[in-house]
């Protein structure tokens, strides 16, 4: 079953905001070339959630991953992600959907944390 896997930033209208979850992207897709990578956001830039998920099914993707990169569980993650999600599935009932955790409080999250703060205070 060929797997892909979108992204997910909120979204900003500064571009530069925007390019940091492209860069993320561009990263897994440099690591794992045996999935089909693409971003998306929920508001203020394209592609959106839909768009992303017709790009990868336009590919002959079977299996749909969805990766929040949000740091918190929000409204975001509680009711809109889902939302859009049911609705996915109604337009490919032969795609499956999956939502993958968003980060919140991953222990990993701590070595990354640790290591701004040491380049913050020059250590």
């Amino acid at each position: 079953m060929k797997e892909g896997i979108i992204l997910l930033g909120h979204g900003s209208r500064r571009k530069e905001a925007n390019e940091e979850i492209r860069q993320i992207t561009e990263l897994f897709k440099k690591n794992n070339n045996d999935k089909v990578y693409e971003t998306a956001f929920l508001s203020n830039a394209k592609p959106d959630m839909e768009e992303a998920a017709d790009i990868l099914v336009s590919k002959g993707i079977e299996k749909i991953v969805m990766m929040p990169v949000f740091l918190v569980e929000g409204i975001h993650i509680k009711e809109d992600i889902p939302e859009v999600i049911e609705k996915l599935k109604n337009k490919y009932p032969n795609i499956e959907f999956l939502i993958a955790k968003h980060i919140g409080p991953h222990p990993s999250l701590v070595n990354i944390v640790q290591e701004r703060i040491d380049e913050a205070a020059g250590s």
